[in-house]
């Protein structure tokens, strides 16, 4: 059976990301070593590691539990070592050698755009090169970071090691749309406290742009003749975003609240329901679900996957069309 533990960090608005970035990069390394230099070697243990614009997370995945002590030993080694400021230099030339091989689209860049809206961060800061003029501030905050650890299995997933999370000040609109040629770019926003409400939103982000016979498809792109369209998820600091990005003519008009609404209301919503719960159990997991939810949530109890699923089964059309109008 596989499993995972999950180191995830939060990031402080008030620092850089290239910092968490590079910290994230001597994790792995450090973890690396120590599995490689440890009776674990042999027992075929996958590292992923990702950093976005509020945090990163290091998943350390195996397929057996004996050795889950000596791996819990491992990891906290591993952040006692990292904090002391091991492999900086060697991983700031790594870092910078990365991000130098990004090149974000502009439709990508558009899709992205509304987060500089909702919370004020860019995502090109996610391929900033670290400023060695920085190393002691980056030495001091390496000393103090706050990690959380979540276990996972294919059934659920739990903390281990608790951190605290923050919130931040958020733009107030829930809904808006930007239009620029060629390109429209818009976000539906909302702060989660629940695993209903996690779910609510996806399904909602499903009807949007994620559906062959999205509300997208069926109320913009087939009336403009037009091919690009389609809603992308983030979630940031407990704030679940529906990005959206569509192709753009000048006056085009485009959907609204509204809109979305009326057509929740008029559509047959058992199809587009169990169209999500085969899209979920495709595209979601226990293992990508919580590390959604380690470094965005405070307080939640330990979720089983299969209650995720009957929470969709149980939610009706009236239970969106109220989520809709609250927005």
């Amino acid at each position: 059976m596989i499993k995972s533990i999950i180191i995830s960090t939060q990031r402080s608005p008030k620092l850089k990301i290239e910092w968490y970035h590079l910290l994230e990069h001597c994790l792995v390394e450090e973890l690396q070593f120590l599995i490689d230099s440890s009776d674990l070697k042999e027992t075929g243990i996958v590292l992923e590691a990702e950093t976005f614009i509020d945090g990163f997370y290091v998943e350390i995945i195996f397929n057996d539990n004996k050795d889950y002590n000596n791996l819990i030993k491992i990891i906290r080694k591993a952040i006692k070592n990292v904090s002391e400021s091991k492999i900086i230099f060697e991983q700031i030339e790594v870092l910078n050698e990365e991000v130098k091989h990004f090149d974000l689209t502009i439709e990508e860049k558009s899709l992205y755009n509304s987060i500089i809206t909702v919370t004020g961060q860019n995502i090109e800061e996610l391929y900033c090169k670290i400023n060695k003029l920085d190393i002691v501030d980056i030495r001091n905050f390496f000393e103090k970071v706050d990690y959380r650890l979540t276990y996972t299995n294919k059934d659920s997933f739990e903390i281990i090691q608790d951190s605290k999370m923050s919130s931040i000040k958020v733009n107030e609109n829930n809904f808006n749309v930007y239009k620029q040629e060629p390109y429209l770019n818009g976000f539906i926003k909302k702060e989660i406290s629940t695993t209903n409400e996690f779910m609510l939103l996806s399904l909602l982000s499903f009807m949007i742009g994620k559906s062959n016979n999205s509300i997208l498809d069926k109320q913009y792109l087939n009336k403009n003749n037009y091919y690009l369209g389609y809603s992308h998820d983030i979630n940031v600091y407990g704030i679940f975003i529906i990005l959206f990005v569509a192709e753009y003519k000048k006056d085009t008009e485009f959907i609204n609240k509204d809109s979305i609404h009326s057509f929740i209301e008029n559509c047959n919503f058992s199809m587009y329901r169990n169209a999500f719960i085969t899209y979920f159990c495709l595209t979601e997991n226990s293992r990508s679900i919580a590390k959604i939810f380690s470094r965005n949530l405070n307080q939640f109890p330990s979720i089983k996957y299969k209650h995720l699923i009957q929470e969709i089964h149980q939610i009706n059309k009236e239970d969106l069309l109220s989520f809709v109008e609250f927005l």
